[in-house]
């Protein structure tokens, strides 16, 4: 079996409402989020793009502009699928900053061409995380299976089809998506 290319795909394309401001910009490592990721994803992949939405304006020569408006990430990792179907995508948000280097190192060793997916999942967590996760090429199918039932959930698709999960600890793969949330966080660390 050959092993399709592995690209990564950063998700920033998100209307952030919760935060309030746009979560790709915050500043947890020393510069904006979304900058510090794609430092980590170029050393891990074949090639990275950024997804955004219609009209987001981000210096980057990687975009790909997602297709389904306000359908998340569900919408956007379609796009990345159908766009270059002959690769895996290693998705990736800019709201999980925690998740490190050797954790997406960890990821892509154990990525496993026998599932249709490789996926951190929270000891104690009942699901997958769908945003940190290598989606392998034949998903796209699964993808568009669900868009046409109008089911736009990731974390549907990785519990209804055989994956590969990999315990992590909860704090690694949290999500911070309002502004207390990324304040606390900023206290905890000092």
């Amino acid at each position: 079996m050959n092993k399709p290319p592995l690209y990564a795909l950063l998700l920033i394309g998100g209307h952030s409402r919760r935060m309030g401001m746009d979560k790709s910009w915050l500043d947890y490592h020393g510069k904006p989020q979304w900058m510090y990721n794609l430092e980590l994803l170029e050393a891990l992949t074949d090639k990275v793009f950024i997804s955004v939405r219609k009209g987001q304006q981000v210096d980057y020569p990687n975009l790909i502009e997602d297709l389904y408006d306000d359908l998340g990430p569900f919408g956007a990792i379609m796009t990345a699928m159908q766009t270059y179907p002959e690769a895996a995508f290693l998705v990736f948000a800019t709201d999980i900053p925690f998740l490190g280097k050797e954790h997406l190192k960890f990821l892509v060793k154990e990525r496993d061409l026998r599932y249709r997916a490789t996926a951190y999942q929270g000891l104690g967590k009942d699901y997958p995380e769908p945003l940190a996760c290598i989606w392998e090429p034949e998903m796209i199918s699964e993808f568009q299976k669900y868009y046409k039932k109008g089911i736009f959930k990731t974390i549907q698709l990785l519990k209804n089809n055989p994956i590969k999960t990999l315990p992590i600890d909860e704090n690694a793969i949290q999500n911070i998506n309002t502004y207390d949330e990324y304040l606390n966080c900023k206290k905890d660390k000092r």
